[in-house]
């Protein structure tokens, strides 16, 4: 076709396919509670599994997902006064306990679950904790050979911090304080380690906000960076995030914790549904302008908007930019991960940080309508000089 001549008009009748296997991520609610959840978990595509506090202790529950009358305490699951999921094994259906007793009636029981029961298979006892916090957080890998602790240890930096122990020469070796790239002098629990990435919940001020770091060879690399604003709503409770395959589920709370909410965000597959639409007549028209990205960025910053203090001199600089620009400018946001890390979490770095970008924008300048186009890149050098994020004009 050539783009404005003169054509004739044309009749015809057009038959299509709407939404033909068009995949869609899509977030619902799995579970509400008035108790505290404390963990959740979907095990065979349909059983929820999680923990809530109650007076009495705290204790597992399962139930039918979307079947609320399900609802069952599991007695076999319960043999301490405190038991808390910590992990599981998709695998072979098989799911980690901790439970409680006592000071020093500590451990890690393995069950699997086959016909809708749950069967006791072993247990391990915990490594050594001279543990000053109230609270204790565990997660066990799927090998159960990595233990992740959320407590305030011998080093802590006072709070409870994450550390790490492994399971060598069958016994546990003495927890690893992961450093001040993940503890700070806020706490930092519900860790969750999923394909080189460990995530984790913190404290600041009156909200919880969930997190990820890239993990590798029992050590974390890079910065920590907030997951989005899809995960973590503002100036709330957020935490207990964990990656299953394509499925995301965390749990949010209001800060005063009257309601907790756990949420599951999925892909879902839309039906194909065909659609015949009346006669059209088409007239050809001249083709619209086509904007494309300027060569050079109009504005470069090297800090994640969510680190308030390093990130002040370019928010200044990103609202003076925005500021000047008129209504519906089209921009496109870019964002960059440097060479290290496993690939997923510099994948997610990349794109987290124009994301970030974005949220701030359409926040702050709802009126101005301004079209936003996200990209991102990995690149191989390392260094803070390839930890940015770049905004350019669309001419």
């Amino acid at each position: 076709m050539v783009i404005g001549r003169k054509m004739k008009k044309i009749v015809y009748t057009i038959a299509f396919i709407l939404a033909s296997g068009a995949v869609a991520n899509a977030q619902s609610v799995l579970k509400e509670a008035t108790h505290e959840l404390a963990d959740i978990t979907v095990l065979q595509d349909d059983l929820l599994i999680y923990t809530m506090k109650e007076a009495g202790g705290q204790y597992i529950y399962t139930e039918k997902r979307g079947e609320s009358g399900t609802v069952k305490k599991e007695t076999i699951l319960n043999t301490g006064s405190i038991n808390t999921l910590i992990g599981n094994n998709p695998a072979n259906n098989e799911v980690y306990v901790y439970q409680k007793n006592g000071r020093n009636e500590e451990v890690i029981t393995f069950y699997t679950l086959q016909n809708g029961i749950f069967e006791k298979t072993g247990d391990r006892a915990l490594p050594k904790l001279k543990n000053h916090s109230y609270n204790l957080g565990l997660f066990l890998s799927a090998d159960k050979n990595t233990l992740l602790v959320a407590a305030e240890l011998g080093k802590s930096r006072g709070h409870d911090d994450l550390y790490l122990s492994t399971w060598q020469n069958n016994s546990w070796s003495k927890p690893k304080n992961l450093g001040k790239s993940i503890n700070t002098r806020q706490p930092e629990f519900a860790p969750f380690l999923a394909s080189d990435t460990l995530y984790f919940s913190r404290k600041e001020a009156d909200a919880v906000y969930a997190y990820s770091i890239p993990f590798s060879g029992g050590n974390v690399a890079g910065e920590a960076v907030k997951l989005d604003e899809s995960i973590n709503k503002l100036n709330t409770y957020n935490a207990y995030y964990k990656k299953q395959e394509d499925r995301q589920l965390w749990i949010t709370a209001s800060t005063d914790k009257a309601t907790h909410t756990a949420f599951v965000l999925e892909k879902t597959v839309a039906a194909p549904e065909q659609v015949e639409e009346a006669p059209v007549v088409e007239v050809a028209k001249p083709a619209p302008a086509v904007k494309i990205k300027v060569a050079k960025p109009s504005l470069v910053m090297f800090h994640n908007l969510n680190i308030t203090k390093p990130a002040s001199q370019d928010m200044a600089k990103l609202t003076a930019f925005l500021a000047k620009q008129p209504e519906g400018t089209a921009l496109v946001v870019k964002g960059y991960s440097d060479g290290y890390g496993s690939a997923e979490a510099k994948d997610f770095v990349s794109r987290n940080r124009a994301v970030q970008v974005q949220n701030y924008i359409q926040q702050n300048y709802p009126t101005k309508n301004f079209t936003i186009t996200l990209e991102s890149e990995v690149l191989e050098q390392k260094g803070k000089a390839n930890r940015k994020t770049e905004v350019y004009l669309m001419q």
